[in-house]
Parts: C-alpha cells; structure tokens; sequence
C-alpha cells in the first residue's frame, strides 16, 4: 500500500508528491538520523490524518496495517539507537526514559484500537483514535521540539556521522510483513 507523502526528493528535502511503500518497509530518508526521523514523523502524520479521517472498517484495518508497519520500524530504530545517543551523547537520560514511557503509552493504544477494530466497536474505535492521533503528535513534538536539538547540540560530528550510518544499516535490516485481509 502506498502513502502519499508530503514531501518528494529535492535537493536533501523533500517537496509534495513522493509516494511511499509503507507496507512492507520504511526508507531511511535523510542525511543524518534526526532528517530520517523527521521525515518518518510526516509519514506518520499523514497516516494518523488517514486514520482519524476513516469512515469504513475496511479503510481503517489498511491505515492501522500500514501505521504498525511504519511504527514498528520508526519505534524501533528509536528505541535501540536513537534514546541511548540522547542518554549516552547528550546526558539526557531522564529525557530518553520519557520518550521510552511515550512509545509504550502509544503502544497501547495502538493495541486498543487495533481491538477495537476487530470487535466492531465504531463509535469507541473514533475516540479512541483521536487519543491515539493526539498522543503520537504530542510525542512527535516533545521529539522534534527537545531531544532531537539537544542530541545535535550535544554530537560533533563523528557521533552524527556513526548515528547516522547506525540507523541506515538497522534499517537495512528491518522487514515488515503486512498481515493478509
């Protein structure tokens, strides 16, 4: 399944218009860790917008596929290279801890509404993905807005560089299998 991404190739940005295959992995794009995981950030954006904005059950089960994809590899990259870079770079150990406690509150709720989707509960299925929507942009900000200018301001360049090139080879790695309808 495709998603429209706000951003095409351009010059190390992106502009409107770049489709991306999210079912079955998530393309390193970027020229250092943070650009790849902003870049993640609009993709994940642009599916919670899908998400909230679904009216048949059928559309919601292919936006949440393509959303655990796509959160399954973001999430994990996160997780086992870029919170330890914040702790280990850049001291903040409290701030990579609180960013761990976000992904999993966000986890849950992705498990909720996954149940709830498969239950056929609609109207709790809605609110629960506007607590969804909101949680992950909330986590996206606190990301975008603190740890991630704290990890550049605290990385020479080397630290960029070998962060960088981490999260591109994990990713190489990575393979998500979209579940069959």
């Amino acid at each position: 399944m495709l998603v429209r991404d706000r951003f095409a190739r351009r010059g190390g940005g992106y502009s409107k218009g770049m489709q991306i295959d999210t079912s079955t992995s998530l393309p390193a794009r970027g020229n250092d860790a943070v650009e790849i995981l902003k870049n993640d950030h609009q993709v994940i954006k642009g599916l919670l917008n899908q998400l909230t904005g679904a009216t048949q059950s059928q559309q919601r089960k292919q936006v949440l596929e393509q959303l655990k994809g796509v959160l399954t590899v973001h999430n994990a990259t996160e997780e086992n290279l870029v919170y330890p870079a914040i702790d280990k770079v850049s001291g903040g150990k409290q701030q990579a801890e609180h960013l761990y406690h976000e992904t999993a509150e966000a986890d849950m709720l992705f498990f909720e509404l996954d149940s709830l989707l498969k239950e056929g509960e609609d109207t709790a299925f809605v609110e629960k993905a506007k607590k969804f929507h909101e949680a992950v942009l909330h986590h996206i900000e606190e990301e975008e807005g603190k740890a991630f200018p704290h990890l550049q301001e605290n990385s020479d360049a080397e630290h960029s560089k070998e962060l960088a090139d981490a999260v591109r080879e994990f990713r190489k790695s990575l393979h998500f299998e979209a579940a069959s309808a």
